[in-house]
């Protein structure tokens, strides 16, 4: 099998099945997300064992066109620096919102790029809030549910630094009101739209934003991952 044969993938999660072999859910380049077998894998013995963890790059090939693939070959591509600490907890974060958004076998070349660049950013000690908000911004645009933060949904004005807005899920910006709860200032919108740094109460604003519109794709069932957060 050939170089051309195999496709950048991480490995989203990982769980023992059987005496010896590990079910695995990758992200992969040309095939976005997708459930494999690794046979033999979980054996004390198996080369590839310490390979098939999350955040590190590999190169994989499978075969079969059921639910879940084969794992044929697997092999390290290149080296970085994982995340540690709370940037570690932030990519179990992110590899939890691929698991429950994207359908298995829908090829989202961008999103893969989206993410390879995240984990670097995690990483690399980046400012994990605006690196986090950047791929949740990504993440939605992949489904269809891109947000635009630049323009008013009724009128398409430009949002002006200086004013407060509200975020309708699926309808967009409007002008907040005197009592809206939900406002956020038009310079948060305008950073996240240009991925700028944020301060502290942008920081907040974003966050709060995200989750509320996060959450409503996820519905009820909470993220196991923000339990580490706690």
């Amino acid at each position: 099998m050939g170089p051309s044969d195999l496709s950048p993938a991480f490995v989203l999660h990982a769980r023992k099945y059987g005496e010896s072999h590990l079910l695995l859910d990758l992200l992969t380049l040309s095939a976005g997300r997708l459930p494999v077998m690794a046979r033999g894998a979980a054996a004390p013995k198996s080369r590839r064992r310490a390979m098939l963890q999350p955040f590190i790059p590999l190169l994989v090939a499978w075969s079969g066109k059921g639910s879940i693939a084969n794992l044929r070959q697997v092999e390290p591509q290149g080296h970085y620096r994982l995340p540690q600490g709370p940037a570690l907890f932030s990519g179990f974060y992110v590899n939890e919102l691929i698991l429950r958004l994207l359908e298995p076998r829908e090829p989202l070349p961008e999103l893969f790029a989206d993410y390879e660049t995240c984990m670097k950013r995690l990483a690399s000690g980046a400012d994990l809030e605006t690196a986090l908000r950047q791929f949740e911004l990504a993440l939605l645009q992949a489904l269809g549910y891109g947000m635009d933060l630049s323009h008013e949904a009724d009128n398409g004005a430009d949002v002006l630094p200086d004013l407060s807005y509200v975020y309708e899920t699926e309808q967009g910006i409007r002008l907040a009101g005197a009592h809206d709860r939900k406002a956020i200032r038009g310079d948060t919108l305008l950073a996240l739209a240009a991925d700028l740094p944020l301060d502290d109460r942008q920081r907040r604003e974003a966050r709060h934003l995200m989750r509320r519109v996060i959450g409503y794709y996820l519905g009820d069932r909470p993220l196991r991952s923000r339990e580490l957060f706690r």
